[in-house]
């Protein structure tokens, strides 16, 4: 007869509890009960507000049911914003949908099981949900997440995405913490840098080449964290014990190796290690031809798999490396091409299109050809080196051939978006783009990285902080990330801790000119005009051509009150423009005249940058010197012109 009385249907199903509560009554007893009351009467009072209903109370926790995800969220958020006022109850709070079956004596179901699982991982303050409800709600505007991607949860068969809201005021779990948590840890391996072992040291570019791909291989075993590009070849030519490395890049394994290639002749040499105590998990020779490349990449990758991932069965008739094309000659100039667009310099990046150009035309349906052809004219275009139009047209055609072949790469839409942040000034369909890109590859710092920019451009200081230290956590050795994360630093006034970002990066690598950069703006905003000319100083030296230092120079003269100095450095500027014309030169006379204090030639080339839509004018509200006009009514008209929010401002002062 009970059997009949059983309610089925899908909800939304959301848990709460208090964390370290049995901590808190063997301390104070009647502190512990008042602060549970306190949680169940704020979450009855929202409960109205949502439409939602308690299911049942159990020690500290609350099991409720709402009829929409969107209501569960939207009162998990107010009701953590309200337990944080004082007395503050340290809750966290879980949410998923799904099947759920009722009756008198309670509620039951995989959905009650999951959403405790999830809650599960959160911290004080948070408000954990799953994929289910991230689709439900990825959709409304002003709800902001964090992703975690993939997990495997304790009684639950199928794995799991696990988000977490990212509004004001809510905590975030550590990246890390959730890894620790669900045990992803033991599955984890970073990809070392193969070494080049070839007669010819030009076959770098095949070695590195090789290292990347089973890297983009090993991203597609079940619950495989796989350690980021950049971060491995941090490593590069490194010689350090590979358990101080699974340290540093918190690793349970590393696969290291050599590439001998020979005419059409290859062998692939790889060991996989284990970093508790350094020894070999396995190790083989691969003997091909060039051709076969393709076949050993994913080899190499199911060997490692084998090892790693019991449940690979599931895997068994499908290739984990599934190249985008089959031509060899297209793979070579691709791979040539990588090789330079990861030397991120201006004259690299043309050698690498040139490269990925070569690829297409071998193979017109090389998606990565596509994708990093469109990155390098955006990065091009976003730095001056190439007209906007010409660079922003070419990279929006590549990326959208690239999503039309295929469109599950987050690199396509990293490049769309840019196109229609710097140069169209869409700012919602740049936004629309970069959260593609994050929900198609959460763990890509890339995209982490994207993101935090635009949201330093648009205002959104917060969110810009969020996503750069997210983008720190995936990928903790990326110099560009580490960039990002102290240059968000410095635009909220933050001057220590991006002064220790920018610090880290150069230990990373004394060469990375934007460190140095970084350091000089920071070293302007504080008035320390004498440290700011070291540093620029230092930075001029690494750089090549006949005027190199006179935009930061004549800058930093100016300000000290040099006005010689200034003007000779502010003629190197009009001698470069002379002989490089198609170099887009409007920001760096911008900047000089308005640390000269000659505000009205300022805003002539303020104009001039605004009318040709220079990418890098839209950091209008955060460069320091540029933001001594901002009382001034043009700056307003400027700011109205690009379409940027008025309500928000940089915390970056005045100098």
């Amino acid at each position: 007869m009970a059997q009949e009385n059983n309610i089925r249907l899908l909800a939304a199903v959301m848990f709460a509890d208090i964390v370290g509560y049995s901590k808190m009554m063997q301390q104070d007893e009647e502190r512990a009960k008042a602060l549970r009351d306190r949680q169940r009467a704020i979450i009855e009072d929202y409960l109205l507000k949502y439409h939602g209903q308690v299911m049942q109370y159990y020690g500290d926790g609350t099991l409720m049911l709402f009829g929409s995800a969107l209501d569960a969220v939207n009162c998990a958020r107010e009701v953590q914003l309200k337990l944080k006022e004082d007395p503050e109850v340290p809750v966290r709070i879980g949410i998923h949908v799904g099947d759920v079956v009722y009756d008198d004596e309670g509620i039951y179901g995989d959905a009650v099981n999951i959403a405790a699982r999830i809650q599960s991982l959160g911290i004080s303050g948070s408000v954990m949900i799953s994929g289910r409800v991230f689709d439900e709600i990825k959709n409304h505007p002003g709800i902001r997440v964090e992703s975690f991607g993939e997990h495997e949860l304790k009684n639950i068969y199928i794995p799991v995405n696990i988000y977490a809201l990212a509004d004001k005021g809510l905590s975030v779990p550590d990246q890390n913490y959730i890894q620790e948590l669900t045990g992803s840890i033991q599955k984890s391996i970073a990809v070392l840098p193969f070494s080049n072992y070839s007669f010819e040291p030009d076959n770098e570019y095949f070695s590195d080449g090789i290292t990347e791909e089973i890297i983009n291989a090993l991203t597609k075993v079940k619950d495989l964290r796989v350690t980021s590009r950049t971060s491995v070849f941090a490593y590069k030519n490194v010689n350090k014990d590979i358990r101080d490395i699974g340290k540093e890049l918190n690793v349970a394994t590393i696969l290291e190796g050599s590439v001998r290639k020979a005419g059409d002749q290859i062998r692939v040499t790889a060991q996989l290690v284990s970093t508790d105590d350094g020894f070999h998990i396995w190790s083989e020779n691969f003997d091909c031809e060039l051709k076969n490349i393709f076949a050993v990449q994913d080899e190499i990758s199911r060997r490692i798999a084998e090892k790693l991932e019991d449940s690979l069965s599931l895997q068994d008739d499908a290739k984990l490396y599934e190249s985008p094309t089959q031509n060899v000659d297209a793979y070579n100039y691709y791979l040539q091409g990588l090789f330079y667009w990861n030397k991120r310099t201006p004259e690299a990046v043309h050698k690498a299109i040139s490269y990925f150009e070569k690829a297409i035309g071998e193979c017109n349906t090389y998606t990565n050809a596509y994708s990093y052809l469109a990155n390098c004219y955006t990065y091009l275009g976003t730095i001056g080196h190439m007209p906007g139009a010409k660079a922003f047209t070419r990279a929006e055609k590549n990326a959208l051939k690239a999503i039309e072949i295929n469109n599950s790469r987050a690199d396509s839409y990293i490049a769309l978006g840019n196109v229609d942040l710097f140069f169209k000034w869409d700012f919602y369909a740049a936004e629309a783009n970069f959260r593609k890109a994050i929900t198609i590859e959460p763990n890509s710092s890339e995209a982490r990285q994207a993101f935090a920019f635009y949201n330093c451009i648009i205002g959104r200081y917060d969110k810009m902080v969020t996503q750069a230290e997210a983008a720190v956590k995936i990928d903790p050795l990326s110099l560009p990330a580490l960039m990002q994360l102290g240059r968000a630093y410095w635009t909220i006034g933050d001057y220590e801790k991006a002064l220790n970002q920018f610090n880290e990066a150069l230990e990373l690598d004394p060469m990375f000119r934007s460190a140095l950069e970084g350091k000089t703006m920071v070293y302007i905003t504080q008035k320390k005009y004498d440290k700011a000319l070291r540093t620029t100083k230092k930075y001029t030296r690494m750089l090549d051509g006949k005027y190199k230092g006179g935009s930061q120079l004549a800058v930093i003269y100016a300000l000290l009150g040099d006005r010689e100095r200034a003007e000779e450095n502010l003629e190197l500027i009009k001698l470069r423009d002379k002989e490089k014309p198609h170099h887009n030169l409007a920001l760096d006379y911008a900047m000089v005249y308005a640390a000269m204090k000659d505000y009205d030639r300022a805003f002539e080339y303020l104009e001039e940058a605004v009318r040709l839509k220079l990418g890098s004018v839209l950091l209008i509200k955060t460069l320091p010197v540029i933001n001594n006009l901002k009382d001034d009514a043009r700056f307003q008209k400027l700011i109205d012109k690009i379409g940027l929010p008025k309500e928000k401002t940089s915390r970056v002062k005045a100098v």
